[in-house]
């Protein structure tokens, strides 16, 4: 679908919270200093201890949202997508709650969006403390199915004054949005609750015939592994055990719908083998849930 938005399109940009106040009114107060004006921001919470919710409450500045119980990144975000949707925003932005934005970062991401055959785009993402590199988009490997992130963990040599490039996928941390592409191809796929939605996402467009672009004017900062790490390790270690579960089904899910069926067996002997390593690894280290959740998301991924 070829499409020119309005000049100054309404944004609405989705921060998901759950349990992270801190980092969610820091992104708050990032977004506060936009110099694009004509948006929203939408907080969706997914359940979070009151602590950790009412205070959004006093913030008049922005559209609260309670879900009530965790609905994952996935159900939360398309809770939030689907109020945009209704609401008749033009563009809607999905942004992790433990990011913080460059006050001119949205400019360059609505004036590229509006190219006609533009889906979506996403900014150049660097990681807070280091200023390394945290997302350049993503490569997507249909032979075997990974999805693998350009210029992870790398000095960020990449000029602002950089023109936009076409990716395979873009990451969910930083998702910009024509609201007319989600009533296209659908929300996020629930199916996934965290991990990979971002990859199914894009792929889905560019199967509709969308361009995916990252904008390197636009830059924001992530702080690293904040919403999937645990500060405290336990027997298990920092991440958990749910967490390896999803790692592991989320990535056959990816093989199943996206590698064509000749690669297929490659697909998932790679997965099977890199699962065979993580169990042997959990089973040296003796953390007998990791263990057992690895040998569940391999059985899931399979069955699908």
């Amino acid at each position: 679908m070829v499409e020119r938005l309005v000049q100054t399109p309404l944004v609405a940009i989705i921060l998901v919270n759950w349990n992270g106040l801190a980092y969610t009114l820091d992104c708050i107060e990032s977004l506060r200093a936009v110099s694009y004006r004509s948006l929203k921001i939408i907080v969706v919470d997914n359940g979070s201890e009151p602590s950790q919710v009412n205070p959004l409450k006093g913030i008049d500045t922005i559209h609260l949202i309670e879900n009530g119980e965790n609905l994952g990144f996935t159900g939360g975000n398309n809770v939030g997508i689907q109020y945009a949707i209704d609401q008749g925003f033009d563009l809607i932005m999905l942004l992790n709650n433990d990011t913080l934005v460059e006050p001119n970062f949205l400019d360059p991401l609505v004036a590229e969006i509006q190219e006609n055959e533009t889906g979506a785009v996403q900014p150049k993402i660097l990681q807070v403390d280091s200023k390394h590199i945290w997302s350049l988009g993503g490569k997507f490997n249909t032979t075997f199915g990974k999805a693998k992130t350009i210029g992870a963990g790398k000095e960020d040599l990449l000029v602002q004054s950089a023109k936009a490039y076409n990716v395979d996928w873009l990451t969910g941390c930083c998702l910009f949005v024509k609201t007319s592409v989600f009533k296209e191809i659908g929300l996020l796929d629930d199916k996934y609750f965290v991990l990979c939605e971002d990859v199914d996402w894009s792929l889905r467009a560019k199967e509709a015939g969308y361009a995916l672009k990252v904008v390197p004017s636009a830059v924001i900062y992530h702080h690293e592994s904040a919403s999937d790490k645990s500060k405290v390790r336990t027997t298990e270690g920092y991440r958990s055990p749910f967490r390896q579960y999803l790692n592991v089904r989320n990535h056959l899910y990816l093989v199943r719908k996206f590698v064509p069926w000749y690669f297929k067996p490659l697909g998932f002997g790679y997965y099977a083998i890199r699962s065979a390593i993580f169990a042997c690894y959990y089973l040296l280290r003796n953390r007998p849930n990791k263990l057992r959740m690895t040998l569940k998301g391999f059985r899931d991924g399979i069955k699908g």
